[in-house]
């Protein structure tokens, strides 16, 4: 039989153009990575029920779509390209998956804060040093809400710390000072609180009816 190429048969040479390679496709995983950076991105512009919402399902969607890709992959016989295929929608959905989006916020808090940290220290820069010791001050950071349920978003500025501990451990001098104008934020809802840098800390509090 004639020869294509001087050495592979045509037979041969037809079985080996039809094949598709195996390999293993990093274009997928890379995809994943970048739909996190823009979920990520996404809710810190807006915190909103309807953004989480319209951001489950586009990754319950991408998941099921990679998965059944995966799984024709695999009646193929590309085991490299459904393996890329079957990583990357748990590259996507690895933020709902695992305990990791607290480490998330955490990160773009950080990020907005030193971003925007000469405007914060401006204002802090011009109380006394016993005003500075002596205030909490508050900075507010965006609301979102739905029905009657609400949470709030605050930068804080407490040289004593007490904003971090729960309500019983907190001085009376410190609630003296600071629930008569904050009660809400500090003592109605529960509240989250990180330590950023130096004084500031950023807060989350959930507010329900009730």
């Amino acid at each position: 039989m004639a020869s294509v190429d001087g050495g592979e048969t045509a037979p041969d040479a037809y079985k080996t153009a039809s094949q598709p390679e195996d390999r293993f496709a990093w274009g997928f995983p890379l995809f994943a990575v970048g739909c996190d950076i823009a979920l990520v991105v996404l809710a810190y512009i807006d915190r909103s029920l309807l953004l989480a919402v319209c951001l489950f399902v586009l990754v319950v969607v991408v998941t099921i779509v990679l998965l059944v890709m995966g799984i024709v992959a695999i009646f193929r016989d590309r085991f490299k390209r459904a393996a890329a295929l079957v990583l990357t929608p748990l590259i996507v959905a690895s933020p709902f998956l695992f305990p990791i989006m607290d480490i998330q916020y955490e990160a773009r808090d950080l990020i907005r804060f030193y971003l925007n940290k000469s405007q914060y220290d401006a204002v802090i820069d011009k109380l006394s040093p016993t005003e500075r010791a002596s205030k909490v001050v508050f900075f507010k950071w965006g609301v979102t809400g739905f029905l009657d349920a609400a949470s709030y978003y605050w930068l804080v500025y407490d040289e004593s710390g007490e904003i971090a501990l729960p309500d019983e451990q907190r001085s009376q001098a410190w609630k003296d000072r600071v629930y008569p104008e904050n009660r809400l934020v500090v003592r109605d809802c529960m509240t989250s609180t990180h330590h950023l840098s130096g004084h500031y800390y950023s807060m989350v509090m959930d507010c329900y009816p009730g």
